[in-house]
């Protein structure tokens, strides 16, 4: 099974460096195995969930960019694992700018949804991102819809630094559009995060295109994008940051060293790396040109909740301006945490959360709303 680290360009962390951190999880839980019960209304909605955040804090607060590369699978190896539990044939696709394409489902499905896992653009997918990757695509098929999954995997920060994973994002949908020969009505967009942060870069960009990025040009907008706790400000004094830090898992300690990483050093933050700062005349070109339908989901309980409501407003008043309200939706299931129904996944949750199950629905309904319109593969 192959490592991240062999294909990283950071150095190697100390097996001291790592204990550390090992030793800070193993000490938050502990802690939080005796105090959960005293949370109130400040910490997770459930007992055990309020345990594993409190060590999943402490994880993502102490590992570095370079130690999580060491330590983890790459998204390859990741997607190799999730195909091989449910039964299915790896097939992974080379695409331009070193990024790489996996399939989940049929190739030749009436829809795919290309998926950009988050991880603060230096992690790689973890298993919850395929699993509910895989989880996804079979709950669609259930429903007796024929849909499939293009999971992106792109290099991480910062080994390579900001346009970059923007421009691989690009040259997976251009591998859709150009060599599937897809029409734009059957393809969706959807990330998690900092994958969230780039479909919404993705957007722009159709829309008004990034000038050191190749554009791709659309005959009609794409069927529908999903952005699930999209990280779109790397502001960390929204007031949600400090209500929601024992109610989440993900830290403003790490959020910060994740956007220094995406960029390059000496370098500033733009419209596309932190779309919050799009005004809505952005998001009407979006509404018009790039993409139908928007589901934005957000959990009440994380800590990006704030800036997550803000984004959403600027959007939704793009796409009222552009004639398409009824396109857009903006989620939030209390109490929830940060791309809850993805961590549900990792822990074996047992049911599905509330979230999940809007997400579920809004995807379902929007795909038999593009059947009945009679979208369907270009011909060529």
């Amino acid at each position: 099974m192959e490592k991240t680290n062999a294909n990283t360009q950071l150095p190697k962390p100390s097996a001291l460096s790592v204990l550390k951190v090992i030793l800070s999880i193993e000490f938050a839980f502990t802690k939080r195995l005796y105090t959960a019960p005293f949370r109130g209304e400040n910490g997770a909605h459930s007992y055990s969930r309020d345990v594993f955040y409190a060590a999943l804090r402490a994880g993502v607060t102490g590992f570095t960019p370079e130690q999580i590369q060491h330590l983890a699978w790459d998204t390859k190896s990741m997607y190799k694992v999730g195909a091989k539990i449910h039964g299915c044939q790896p097939d992974s696709v080379d695409l331009m700018e070193g990024a790489k394409g996996h399939w989940i489902g049929k190739k030749d499905a009436k829809y795919v949804m290309l998926f950009i896992h988050g991880g603060g653009f230096y992690g790689p997918a973890s298993y919850g991102h395929l699993k509910y990757q895989f989880a996804l695509q079979k709950e669609m098929a259930k429903q007796g819809l024929d849909f499939a999954i293009f999971s992106l995997s792109y290099t991480l920060a910062p080994n390579l630094v900001y346009p970059t994973q923007l421009q691989q994002a690009a040259s997976a949908l251009q591998y859709l559009l150009s060599e599937q020969g897809r029409d734009p009505s059957t393809i969706l967009l959807a990330g998690d995060s900092a994958g969230g942060n780039l479909v919404t870069a993705l957007l722009l960009h159709l829309a008004r295109p990034h000038p050191s990025v190749y554009p791709v040009k659309l005959s009609q907008p794409l069927h529908a994008a999903l952005l699930i706790s999209p990280w779109i400000s790397f502001d960390t004094s929204e007031p949600s940051c400090k209500t929601n830090q024992h109610s989440d898992y993900i830290t403003t300690t790490a959020l910060e060293r994740a956007s220094m990483a995406y960029i390059a050093l000496g370098s500033t933050h733009d419209t596309y790396t932190q779309p919050i700062s799009a005004q809505s005349a952005w998001w009407s070109d979006v509404a018009e040109t790039a993409v139908s339908d928007v589901m934005i989901w957000g959990g009440g309980g994380e800590i990006l909740i704030d800036s997550i409501t803000k984004f959403a407003g600027k959007m939704e008043s793009g796409f009222n301006a552009a004639g398409n309200g009824a396109g857009f939706q903006f989620m939030v299931t209390p109490k929830q945490g940060h791309e809850e129904m993805i961590i549900d996944t990792l822990f074996l949750m047992g049911r599905k959360g509330d979230g999940a199950l809007v997400v579920e629905k809004w995807l379902g309904d929007v795909l038999r709303k593009g059947s009945k319109n009679g979208y369907g593969k270009q011909d060529i």
